[in-house]
This record gives C-alpha cells, structure tokens and sequence, in this order.
C-alpha cells in the first residue's frame, strides 16, 4: 500500500459514504465516513463475529445501543465495538451527523452491501438483510438484544 492523503469529501462513494482506506489497502482496518440523516432509525440491533468497529463522531450527534444500555454521543466522542458485541445505532436528531469508521477489512464490504440491498426497495427485504448479515459473518439481533443482555 502507498501512502495517501485525501481531500475533505475524498475516497470512493457508496451510499452516503465515502472510502477513505478501502479493502485491501491495509491487511489490519478499513475507514469510511459516513452521514447518517436527521432522524435515522440507523441499522438493525446486530453484531459481528469477525469484525471490530470503531466510530468516531465528527459532527452532530449519534445515540449507540450498546450491549447493556445506550449512550448518547455528541462530536468528539468515540465508540470501540469488539466483535461479538450486540451493537446498534441512530441519528435522532433533527440534523445529520458524520461518523468516521474505522474497523476490521471486510467489515467495509458489509456496509456497501448493505446499502446496495437498500437501494433496491425500501423497506430492504428482511430475509435478504439477514442472508446478506450472514454471508458476513454476522448477525441481526431481535431489539432488545442490543438494549439488555441478562
């Protein structure tokens, strides 16, 4: 891998993300940044069995379900998620929010697919989201998993 340097907005788009170290550019993490629109329900309750993730906000504000409870995070806050750990998260304020991702490789390629099933019918196809979660080695977990674990 070269090193490089990108400009404010740079890196591949996909969905309302960008690319900033792609699969492959680095054998240890990925980064994307990511908008997460005024009041966004945000992903599904979930976890991943072979990827860690680490959110960074960078604007706005962002609530984290997080294994026992949630957790609301303004700009500057900082979130690690350890695979296996049931996780989730939202936007529910009335303006968006930027995250900054950083996490295991293949974790990026989830989140593109993701946002390819998406696009293809809103709501996206319960069975397909959980085939896709799978293929990735992880998992959609009922609502209150991310919320209490006994």
């Amino acid at each position: 891998m070269s090193a490089i340097a990108l400009p404010p907005g740079g890196g591949r788009g996909f969905g309302p993300a960008h690319a900033k170290v792609e699969f492959g550019e680095s054998e240890d993490f990925a980064v994307f940044e990511s908008v997460l629109p005024p009041d966004w329900a945000g992903p599904p309750p979930h976890l991943h069995r072979a990827y860690d993730e680490a959110f960074y906000v960078v604007d706005g504000s962002v609530a984290f379900t997080l294994d026992g409870g949630t957790a609301t995070c303004p700009a500057g806050s900082f979130v690690f998620v350890p695979r296996g750990a049931a996780h989730g998260f939202a936007n529910p304020a009335p303006a968006p929010a930027t995250i900054l991702v950083i996490a295991s490789p293949g974790a990026i390629r989830l989140v593109e697919s993701i946002y390819q099933v998406a696009e293809q019918a809103d709501p996206p196809d319960p069975d397909a989201m959980a085939a896709l979660y799978a293929e990735h080695r992880s998992e959609i977990l009922p609502p209150a998993a991310a919320r209490a674990r006994p």
